[in-house]
């Protein structure tokens, strides 16, 4: 679990950037870049990730294949 804060403006930044550059919905903004902010990989079903070079997504459907 990771806190948001409206105080963090690197993270801020990162959101806004996110959302315009790769055309994501606000809530998968925030989610790829605190994963992004905190060099986590990102496990999901949802491809819309994997368009955001910037993150190292793990899809979940291939998983479970």
């Amino acid at each position: 679990m990771i806190d948001l804060a409206s105080t963090d403006t690197l993270l801020i930044e990162k959101i806004i950037e996110i959302r315009q550059q790769f055309r994501l919905k606000s809530p998968d903004a925030i989610i790829a870049a605190m994963a992004i902010q905190n060099s986590s990989s990102l496990v999901t079903a949802d491809r819309e990730f994997a368009k955001v070079n910037l993150l190292t997504v793990i899809d979940l459907v291939a998983i479970a294949l």
